[in-house]
């Protein structure tokens, strides 16, 4: 059975939480051995073929980018391939929060009716929800070598936490604890080894090399900036994306492989020459310079909108980039009390219609507004957005970039972002994907949701909202409220987190990846820089990443992330800020990371 949080109370002893998918709830250590606990039903069910099931497993197995004989594996050891038991009931491991089905999934809400019934009669829902979850794991673990993950020896952290992510399948504690006992991902490792009964029929035989134990720490688990080389002999699976898929001297099911049609593969764009690509670095004296160079940059013909934030303080900027991107404008920022003077003459340069103040007059005075007025742009061509704080700023935001009216039919808002109010990183994670997708974006406190992001919720009514940050930035309790309120099931909510501010940055990357067709990259160490860039980064349809001052190298996520984002041969990448923000350290790591296809010294400075 798959274990994956602690009982509280009555148990013995408490296991470690981890983070878990869609919905975060109180899910259970089950026993090793699946069982089934029958339930009254109406209704008998019988479960497929093994060809049927082999099929879907391989099907989905395709579409969520696993390889087919680690997913195969996984649901042969939680069930051996049944959804349902002899008498045609589901597959339970307990009565109380049971893990259910062929993937034994206990992620989910008690409340959530609708997915527990799916989980207990929907088979492929069941093994999807299984593939996510296991995707989940992969995201929050460490790193194993370059992350490719047709490798299947990378897979070998994520096997860990499918079942639990705590020294109890660390192989260093149970040898000191339980001698000659296998570890849930050795028991893993074991069957694609030793396929038993009709299993063997289904996958070749392969032993796939684990971590060395001598590697792993005494007691708990690998911290998640830890550095893993992938174990050798190397063994691929039938994802055929990445690098060479190896000789037959060390990947003995590669056969397979190298017969993939062409076309099949999934791989980077073909590398870009110096001659044809170079950074473009975007940059000013100071933050509200730099902003005016992305500005004029972005709308060298003007624009229609000019959006004006505060330069010294995050919070009422923060939601700002889909409105923005809403009326394809431009963020400027000036000081909280004055409209500087090069601001001005941006402003006249650009010439907009209509110019938008992101807060109250706290944010931005209200003589700001009237040197506007005196520049030409009065009340009926001035929108201040703001409420009494924070939250409500951001919810008018919101409200703002969607247009929302009383009447406007439920459910017509796909998806909303929601982030801690109290830092800046997660929402600007998420800024430029926001903007492309004119999602919004609201704010919340860590423990509790405010009433106007409350409010906003009921008002857009997304069908998906996402969660950007760990249970430290946003507390699952507020998690369970919003699914309550919104009547959301689990896989309505996407939390995407990390470790890091950069590990929650390489989390959003990937979630989005298809949704972007460049790179912008910018300090995540201050706001400015990153938030007014992902005005012109939704523009361009790119996204913006937040680099951390020291090396890439200490948060392998976040350099996986950035070395496999699809990239449009034509976009040029954008570096915002000078020096100081992002160094010449980072740019060369940069260039290592995207195929060494720069030039050093060919960073333009545009005017």
């Amino acid at each position: 059975m798959i274990r994956r949080y602690a009982i509280t109370g009555v148990m013995m002893c408490a296991l470690l939480t981890t983070q878990t998918f869609g919905q975060p709830v109180v899910l259970y250590a089950a026993t090793e051995s699946t069982g089934s606990l029958s339930q009254a039903t109406s209704t008998t069910y019988v479960n497929p073929s093994y060809e049927d099931i082999n099929q879907i497993i391989e099907n989905i197995a395709k579409e969520k980018e696993i390889p087919s004989i680690i997913l195969k594996a996984i649901a042969f050891k939680e069930s051996s391939w049944r959804q349902f038991d002899k008498e045609g009931n589901p597959i339970l491991s307990r009565l109380e929060h049971p893990a259910i089905g062929i993937m034994q999934v206990a992620t989910y809400n008690d409340n959530d009716q609708e997915t527990i019934d799916k989980l207990k009669t929907d088979l492929e829902f069941n093994i999807r929800m299984g593939a996510d979850l296991l995707n989940e794991k992969w995201r929050f673990t460490p790193t194993i070598g370059d992350g490719d993950r047709n490798k299947l020896e990378n897979w070998y952290f994520a096997l860990w936490a499918y079942n639990i992510w705590t020294d109890k399948n660390n192989p260093n504690t149970l040898a000191a604890t339980s001698p000659g006992t296998l570890t849930y991902q050795e028991k893993v490792f074991s069957i694609l080894a030793q396929p038993e009964g009709f299993f063997a029929q289904y996958i070749e035989p392969v032993v796939v090399t684990p971590i060395p134990t001598e590697l792993l720490p005494v007691a708990g688990v690998p911290a998640k900036d830890s550095v893993w080389a992938t174990p050798e002999p190397i063994h691929y699976g039938d994802l055929n994306t990445s690098g060479n898929p190896g000789d037959e001297s060390t990947d003995p099911n590669n056969s397979d492989n190298t017969e993939e049609p062409p076309g099949e593969e999934e791989v980077p764009d073909p590398p870009q020459t110096p001659e044809s690509l170079e950074f473009i670095r975007l940059a000013g004296e100071n933050r509200i310079d730099t902003a005016i160079e992305q500005a004029l940059s972005g709308w060298p013909a003007g624009a229609a909108t000019v959006v004006l934030a505060r330069a010294d303080h995050f919070p009422d900027a923060l939601a700002g980039v889909p409105l923005a991107a809403h009326y394809d404008a431009p963020i400027l920022l000036t000081s909280s009390q004055t409209l500087e003077t090069r601001v001005e003459e941006t402003i006249m340069a650009l010439d907009p219609e209509k110019v938008i103040l992101l807060g109250g007059e706290g944010a931005l005075s209200q003589g700001i507004s009237d040197k506007l007025k005196d520049l030409g742009w009065g009340s009926d061509r001035q929108i201040r957005v703001s409420g009494l704080n924070r939250y409500g700023t951001a919810a008018d935001i919101a409200l703002a970039t969607v247009e929302v009216s009383q009447d406007r039919s439920a459910g017509s808002i796909e998806a909303v972002a929601i982030a801690t109010g109290e830092n800046f990183p997660d929402a600007l994670s998420i800024a430029s994907i926001a903007g492309i997708k004119q999602m919004p974006i609201l704010l919340t406190e860590g423990k509790t949701l405010p009433k106007e992001t409350l409010e906003a919720l009921r008002t857009l009514n997304p069908q998906k909202v996402y969660l950007i940050g760990g249970e430290g930035a946003i507390n699952s309790s507020i998690q369970d409220k919003i699914q309550e309120q919104l009547s959301l099931s689990s896989s309505q909510l996407v939390r995407l987190y990390g470790n890091s501010r950069y590990d929650t940055m390489a989390a959003v990357t990937e979630a989005f990846a298809a949704e972007s067709q460049g790179l912008c990259f910018a300090t995540g160490q201050e706001f400015p820089d990153a938030l007014a860039g992902a005005a012109l980064a939704a523009r361009l349809k790119a996204t913006v990443i937040l680099l951390p001052k020291s090396s890439i190298e200490d948060y392998p996520r976040l350099k996986n992330a950035i070395a496999r984002h699809p990239r449009n041969i034509e976009a040029q990448p954008y570096i915002f800020g000078g020096d100081g923000a992002v160094s010449p350290e980072r740019i060369e790591e940069l260039k290592e990371l995207l195929g060494n296809t720069y030039l050093a010294g060919n960073l333009l400075e545009k005017p």
